[in-house]
């Protein structure tokens, strides 16, 4: 299905939403998201949630200009702290770092339902987001990359099964990624040149790097 003027990581969050879901979009921005799947007709409906009000406004405008407004409601939201588990099946949240990520998914207890599918695009620390997914329960169920503005990124889609997992770096920094599309080495090799840089000043990473290395070889 042809998303409408989405590209990089956006189109790849969009291709992981569910058809037919009710969407809560988490940083908003300038409402891009919502608007391209409603008007592609994948979703019904959508909230653009976002904590800044001048954002928001400019979703609004979009949104309005789309005529979409019956459909996209817009909301001034810390996080997910002023949405509920009643309005939307899937929920993306995109364009922030990856502990953001995972301190907005601590502070709500109704995420914890498998019914939800959630799609996370970290900016940075994907590795820690990663991490805390696993400890506390969720599973990554597909996992891909994207160059996106000459730089790669992650996005994955989660789904809460309540199993804690053990997960080290290597785990962590790989996740369900494999070398086998030239955006996930991309990104794979921009984690592994990232670790190298890290190893100067901690030898102990050097199995991880090995491990990696060995994955891309």
């Amino acid at each position: 299905m042809k998303l409408l003027n989405l590209k990089g990581r956006l189109s790849l969050c969009a291709e992981y939403v569910r058809e037919g879901s009710r969407l809560a979009d988490i940083g908003t921005d300038h409402g891009y998201l919502p608007i391209a799947l409603c008007k592609s007709g994948k979703i019904p409906s959508a909230l653009a949630c976002d904590i800044n009000p001048l954002p928001l406004r400019s979703a609004e405008k979009n949104i309005a200009q789309s005529g979409l407004s019956g459909r996209i409601a817009t909301r001034l939201s810390d996080g997910l702290t002023q949405v509920s588990a009643d309005e939307v099946d899937d929920i993306v949240i995109a364009g922030m770092g990856g502990e953001l990520i995972a301190s907005i998914l601590s502070a709500c207890a109704w995420i914890r339902d498998a019914s939800k599918n959630l799609i996370l695009q970290p900016m940075t620390r994907h590795e820690a987001l990663i991490g805390w997914l696993a400890e506390n329960g969720f599973a990554i169920e597909e996992q891909g990359a994207v160059l996106d503005g000459g730089k790669y990124y992650t996005v994955m889609r989660v789904r809460y099964d309540g199993i804690p997992r053990g997960c080290d770096l290597y785990e962590a920094s790989v996740g369900r990624l494999r070398p086998d599309d030239e955006a996930s080495v991309g990104f794979l090799k921009k984690c592994l040149n990232k670790l190298k840089k890290q190893q100067i000043g901690d030898p102990s990473l050097a199995p991880v790097i090995e491990r990696l290395e060995e994955l891309l070889a």
